[in-house]
């Protein structure tokens, strides 16, 4: 099966404008993103998908993929279904342009998953570690999953409700990671169906698999991840290049 990373970039961003081409020790963020899931072993080719030209020409200085999208596409999934209908390749990869530590091993492992397992369409991704500060910040996204490692809900909220504060328990949420490894047919079917109302209420489309009666597989990961969305995410992620430089 051939599979191929595709990374959907914009470059307006509400907190931090120019994202995919702020510096981070030395080379630009859409470079470090290219270059670690380039390392990834089952794909075998990434992409950037992109509708600004500056970003197109950073990629190609840097010797990256590169395709054009229209702009008014509305998210970075339909930037990725826009390539993909193009490709010829059975799996596809959406990786988010603002994590340029992403665990390389999850899309490897997902991409094996929809190799062996004709049943499942859509792998995503999740750290079983997360703090309390996270489960109550919205802008965090938490998945429960059941027994067999397939998604429950993805909620901006503090889930499940813990009725009994006493109850000695691990907390079953986890931190989503925003990568999504797709079916190439099930993600150009994806984007033509309509957004549900969980969907529209949590602003999370997802949710719009789920709501279809689709399941989602999650793969999990202990290593730490860092989305970029501020300047003192961009700090943070400099210092931890200089960790892994010393």
């Amino acid at each position: 099966m051939k599979a191929v990373g595709i990374i959907p970039a914009r470059y307006h961003s509400t907190r931090l404008p120019g994202k995919p081409l702020v510096s981070i020790g030395g080379q630009s963020l859409i470079r470090r993103v290219y270059e670690n899931v380039s390392r990834c072993q089952n794909l075998d080719a990434v992409i950037v998908a992109t509708d600004d030209e500056r970003i197109r020409s950073e990629v190609e200085k840097f010797g990256g993929q590169v395709r054009m999208t229209p702009p008014e596409l509305p998210s970075g999934t339909d930037r990725c279904a826009f390539v993909a209908k193009d490709l010829n390749a059975d799996i596809i990869a959406n990786i988010q342009g603002d994590e340029p530590f992403l665990d390389t091993r999850l899309p490897d492992r997902g991409i094996k998953i929809l190799a062996e397992q004709s049943d499942v369409n859509v792998v995503t991704a999740a750290h079983a570690g997360i703090t309390d500060t996270q489960l109550n910040d919205p802008n965090v996204v938490k998945v429960l999953i059941d027994k067999n490692r397939n998604a429950l809900y993805f909620s901006r909220r503090n889930i499940p409700y813990i009725r009994n504060q006493t109850t000695r328990f691990a907390h079953p949420a986890m931190l989503h990671i925003g990568l999504y490894i797709f079916r190439r047919d099930y993600l150009l079917k994806f984007v033509e169906m309509p957004r549900g109302r969980l969907e529209q209420l949590e602003e999370l489309e997802q949710l719009r698999i789920l709501e279809n009666g689709d399941r989602i597989r999650v793969v999990l990961t202990d290593k730490f991840s860092l989305g970029i969305d501020t300047e003192e995410d961009v700090k943070q992620a400099e210092r931890i290049l200089r960790g892994y430089e010393s």
